[in-house]
Parts: structure tokens; C-alpha cells; sequence
């Protein structure tokens, strides 16, 4: 399987898991755009984009850890761990 197809399958389940937390417009359009690049097989995107989700959930995860309204934690340290995995991935 290849990064393209293996993010391809993980993309929506990053997608539910950070909506689920934040409608922060930022992050919203990083997931958007890389939903296109996936689709557009644009390989540049993919890395700008997992970047930017890579550096908001750096911003984002002792927040979303003390939430005590986030009963999906795990999800998004799965989410975190997936991103930064990408990133390896598709900067080869």
C-alpha cells in the first residue's frame, strides 16, 4: 500500500476526530485542502498540510488532554501519531 493510499483510508477518521474538538476555521481549512490534495494527488500540499495539522496539534494537544469535555483522547493522540507519520512518509 502506498502513503497516498494509506492516508486516503486514515483521512476521514483524522477528519471526525479533530471536528469533534475544534471548528477553529484554521484547521478546518488544512484538513479541506489536504482532502483535495489527496484527491489531486498533489504531493507538495500533502507535506504543507501535515505539516500545518502537525503544528496545530503541537499548539493543541495539552489543551485538548485537559479537557474534561473530550472523552475521545485517545482518538487524537492516534490522530497526533498518524500526522507525524505522514509527514515521515511523504517526505521521502
Amino acid at each position: 500500500m502506498t502513503a497516498l493510499q494509506e492516508l486516503s483510508i486514515e483521512y476521514d477518521g483524522m477528519l471526525g476526530t479533530i471536528k469533534q474538538y475544534s471548528c477553529d476555521p484554521y484547521v478546518i481549512s488544512y484538513l479541506n485542502k489536504l482532502k483535495d490534495a489527496i484527491v489531486n494527488e498533489d504531493f507538495a500540499m500533502i507535506k504543507i498540510m501535515i505539516n500545518k495539522l502537525n503544528e496545530w496539534y503541537e499548539e493543541h494537544i495539552s489543551d485538548i488532554e485537559q479537557n474534561r469535555w473530550v472523552i475521545n483522547v485517545d482518538s487524537h493522540h492516534k490522530t497526533q501519531r498518524l500526522i507525524k507519520e505522514f509527514m515521515f512518509k511523504f517526505s521521502n
